[in-house]
């Protein structure tokens, strides 16, 4: 019986950057179980925490996406999916979430769901679920999923907060708690969003 999904999660899908740069060796089990974990989440547990210099305030509507990329082996096999979906900023602290204090200077953004992105990733297992009983198991593709943070790392303007360090944390279970998956500067993100042009 073939697997469903081949394993594609890289770390040039999962965060927008070229290269592994500023993936902590420690998380990469975590990364690898990002896929099936996600595919069984609750997505109201799922969330984003950026810690951040204090100074940053990202702009109205500049917010982390959640991005899902199915794709079928054979082509029309089942429906391929390719979403951004938008998280929200939450006013939860993190303190409350397990999140260690941040250090002087220093904050966390906390990101989850909305109502609307919780109900498209639903759908997303919903899809792949179907595929999965449709073909008894057989039926193969790739599941890439990122976060991308382009529009926050562009709301960085000012060439000082540029090279402050930005670390990315995920949750998809509220009991496994948050990993840090990522740890660079906005100007890192820039470049790296520059060079995929």
């Amino acid at each position: 019986m073939k697997r469903f999904f081949a394993l594609a999660i890289l770390c040039v899908t999962l965060f927008a950057l070229t290269g592994c740069g500023g993936v902590p060796l420690r998380s990469m089990p975590r990364l690898l179980q990002l896929q099936s974990q996600l595919l069984e989440a609750n997505p109201a547990e799922f969330m984003v925490a950026l810690q951040v210099d204090v100074r940053l305030t990202p702009p109205p509507g500049a917010v982390p996406l959640l991005v899902i990329k199915v794709t079928p082996r054979e082509p029309g096999a089942f429906a391929a999916i390719d979403k951004k979906l938008p998280l929200q900023l939450s006013v939860a602290s993190g303190a409350t979430l397990g999140l260690e204090p941040p250090p002087a200077g220093r904050r966390w953004l906390l990101y989850s769901m909305p109502a609307a992105t919780q109900a498209e990733l639903r759908h997303v297992q919903d899809t792949i679920k179907r595929a999965k009983a449709a073909a008894n198991g057989s039926a193969a593709g790739s599941l890439s999923i990122g976060v991308e943070q382009d529009s926050l790392a562009a709301a960085v303007t000012d060439p000082v907060l540029a090279t402050t360090r930005w670390d990315t944390w995920l949750q998809t279970r509220q009991s496994d708690g948050f990993f840090e998956a990522w740890s660079g500067t906005p100007a890192q993100m820039k470049k790296a969003t520059s060079e995929k042009k």
